[in-house]
């Protein structure tokens, strides 16, 4: 029988961060606080033309400047791509605005600006292209060759016989759903320090993800062994998707720091942010939905049209491929389609944005789920409840639940928000929408953890998982204390340093808790067996009846049967056969397909209602209320949950409300914290915060992801303000003047 949340001394309980204090005073270090013995500081001479040939690169007047030690350009590092696509400078061409073409390495920032300035760059222009309609137009420049239209990739799947569930459907539905580019906003601009300077070691600070992703990418692309690169993951300032791999400028650092035989750090200005990062990227989704008159979902066929930017990013393989899971993955159907188009033009190369560009299929889904009911005259709750997925269940997609609270959080957060007494009963330009999400909680995958307890009955906890300020080092702690029966303030956590760390891919896919948490419980037990042994012939009971809790080491039925678990360790330090406590737990992904989704063993679901409030002669929306549900499996800590809706919700509010790139010719035109409309913390609505426990047989004491699971149920925004005004809008984000045009075309039916 599973265990309840009371059986637990630690899990459960709301626990503070456990670097609170060190945040909170500024004494927590970051990349840009390191300053090593003699580090220069380096810039990058970027592209001002979209597309264009490279006719020359003079260096002559920045090579005569005082206090300039590196200039590196194409010919110091021939050949080497950081991708099929790209090179880490360019040679012969550049393809949107930005692109990297020289670096300089000077003693101090400002010689290595004055610097960049003076290397003379002659372009000739290019004819290019911006636009997913333009790369298909007659005589369109194509970008790389070989592809043709400027096609990247073009992918259909089916499931199911989809023409016969649609012939089949009494009512069905075509709808489109556009997204403009947008930015992930983090509060800790890009940075690097490269140290090159020894033959064949490389170290490297940058804020990152993937300490292991960016030690396997360098090493490969910069041919070293990989255990000569060293990859320092200090606190990082907001991730968000976007820090997973490293960026143009790690390897430029690492380039210019074997050159001038000296550490180099290079530090992003504010309007290079747009450019190093440039978030998500413009993209369109066509949604078919077939429906029965009583609401059962028959049929739905997604088409997805995306523009990758001047450059293709390899990781975009597991959202363009296997991103059609996320069709049937809330609600059950007979058939589905996925038709994916990706095509190259001179936007910069788009990454990923908050939430992985998963809350923008949700929402165009959801937003035409919504819609249909309103057509056939049914609650577009009870729509989605009658179709939820729940426990036992598979996907058209081989997709299997041995956990799931979907229908639960739709219960709960109906009745928390009084949906029934507030949907089409509220006063005019006011609405309320609901919005419901899955997420996986990694993929195949794998994590590594280690234990060290000193003779004092402190651990060393060892892991490879950075914390970007989701907390996710504290739940590692929580974990480990519950399980040696200790105090979370006993343990350390140790990370940051591949030197040191165990193996781990990293703080993406929503996998910390489940791969992470799972490795720690692992050499948490394995230390724990061995003080069993110690404990045991001190008690004079089997190993098998001892308990760890509170501090202490006891036999089960008479707990006051105890010794000091410090004691135990002493002891078996200073025993006859005397050793050092050690623990080492490695978990992987017990399954043998390599498909994301159905290699993840465990899903989190989520309900979310949203009320608004628009204003209909400014198009200005205020975001009164959201109530949110959250399957989590188990709350390691229910505190650090309902931090993370915050900050999903905060993070999608600013996407679908108002955050956008706003783009002329592939340059930025809004390239600032300034200018881009980021959402305020003033803006944050009231709050209530429901945690569904549903233990997943998979998950450490039964948890599962909340990382990125509540954004995917935002659009709820959405769905209100359509709710509000009595006419979709089907471009994104819905700024004030598409609202506006949205109540003006209603006016006109």
């Amino acid at each position: 029988m599973p265990r309840s949340s009371n059986d637990y001394s630690v899990i459960g309980k709301r626990q503070p961060k456990l670097d609170g204090p060190l945040k909170t005073t500024g004494r927590s270090q970051f990349t840009d606080d390191i300053d090593l013995p003699g580090m220069l500081h380096g810039k990058i001479v970027r592209s001002p033309v979209a597309r264009g040939k490279i006719i020359s690169i003079d260096t002559t007047k920045a090579e005569g400047l005082t206090g300039v030690k590196a200039i590196v350009t194409h010919e110091d590092c021939p050949g080497l791509m950081v991708s099929p696509d790209r090179k880490i400078l360019c040679s012969d061409r550049v393809n949107f605005i930005g692109d990297e073409v020289a670096a300089v390495a000077a003693v101090d920032e400002d010689t290595a600006a004055e610097a960049a300035e003076l290397i003379r760059v002659e372009y000739e222009p290019l004819e290019a292209v911006f636009s997913i309609e333009e790369t298909s137009a007659k005589g369109a420049p194509v970008i790389h060759e070989g592809y043709e239209k400027n096609i990247m990739d073009d992918y259909n799947i089916d499931f199911g016989n989809v023409e016969k569930a649609f012939a089949e459907a009494d009512h069905v539905r075509v709808g489109e759903c556009t997204f403009n580019p947008n930015h992930n906003c983090f509060a800790e601009h890009h940075v690097v320090i490269a140290d090159y300077s020894l033959p064949g070691k490389l170290s490297i600070w940058t804020p990152n993800q993937s300490p292991l992703y960016i030690q396997k990418s360098m090493g490969s692309i910069l041919g070293i062994s990989e255990s000569n690169v060293r990859v320092f993951n200090l606190n990082t300032g907001g991730a968000f998707s976007g820090r997973i791999g490293p960026r143009q400028h790690n390897f430029i650092a690492a380039i210019l720091s074997k050159k001038a035989s000296r550490p180099v750090k290079i530090r992003c200005a504010a309007d290079e942010e747009f450019v190093v990062y440039p978030g998500g990227g413009y993209f369109k989704y066509i949604i078919k939905t077939g429906v029965m008159n009583d609401g059962t979902l028959k049929a739905m066929e997604a088409t997805y049209l995306f523009d990758c930017g001047a450059y293709w990013n390899s990781s975009f393989n597991v959202l363009l491929r296997y991103k059609y899971h996320l069709i049937p993955q809330n609600y059950h159907m007979e058939a589905m389609r996925w038709k994916e188009k990706t095509v190259y033009t001179n936007n910069p190369p788009n990454m990923y944005p908050h939430g992985a560009a998963f809350l923008q299929l949700k929402l165009a889904q959801e937003t035409e789920l919504d819609i249909i009911a309103e057509e056939i005259g049914m609650d577009p709750l009870e729509l989605k409840f009658k179709n939820a997925v729940a426990k036992g269940d598979t996907t058209l997609t081989n997709v299997h639940y041995t956990s799931c609270g979907l229908k639960e959080s739709i219960k709960k957060v109906a009745k928390k928000s009084s949906w029934k007494k507030k949907f089409k009963k509220l006063p005019p330009f006011r609405g309320i929408g609901i919005g419901c999400g899955a997420m996986n909680s990694g993929g195949p995958d794998k994590s590594g953890a280690l234990i060290k307890i000193g003779e004092d009955g402190k651990i060393s906890l060892f892991i490879g998982l950075p914390d970007m300020g989701q907390g996710s080092h504290t739940a590692m702690a929580m974990i480990a204390a519950e399980t040696l029966g200790i105090a979370v303030e006993d343990v350390e956590v140790v990370a940051g340093d591949t030197n040191a760390a165990p193996f781990d891919i990293g703080a993406f896919g929503q996998r910390g808790t489940f791969f992470t948490g799972n490795a720690v419980k692992l050499a948490c037990l394995d230390a724990r067996k061995q003080l069993a042994e110690t404990a045991a012939k001190k008690l004079g009971v089997k190993t098998s009846l001892l308990v760890f809790r509170d501090g202490k080491v006891f036999y089960g039925e008479e707990p006051e049967k105890a010794v000091l678990f410090k004691d135990v360790v002493s002891q078996t330090l200073h025993s006859e056969d005397g050793k050092h406590i050690m623990g080492k737990g490695f978990y992987h992904t017990p399954t043998t397909s390599r498909e994301p989704w159905v290699s993840t063993l465990a899903y989190s679901f989520g309900a979310q209602v949203a009320e608004v409030e628009v204003d209909p002669d400014t198009g200005i929306v205020t975001l009164l209320k959201v109530t949110h549900a959250h399957d989590v499996g188990r709350a390691i800590n229910p505190l650090a949950i309902e931090g993370q809706i915050d900050g999903q919700v905060f993070s999608g509010m600013g996407q679908i409300l108002s955050e956008e790139c706003v783009m002329e010719k592939g340059k930025i035109l809004n390239p600032t914290m300034l200018n881009y409309r980021h959402a305020r913390s003033f803006e944050v609505p009231e709050m209530e915060y429901i945690i569904v426990e549903t233990n997943d047989p998979y998950g450490p004491y039964g948890a599962k992801e909340v990382g990125e699971g509540p954004i995917v149920c935002t659009m709820a925004i959405s769905n209100a303000v359509n709710n509000a005004i009595g006419n979709p809008v089907r471009e994104f984000p819905i700024t004030p003047e598409r609202i506006l045009q949205a109540i003006k075309a209603k006016g006109k039916k």
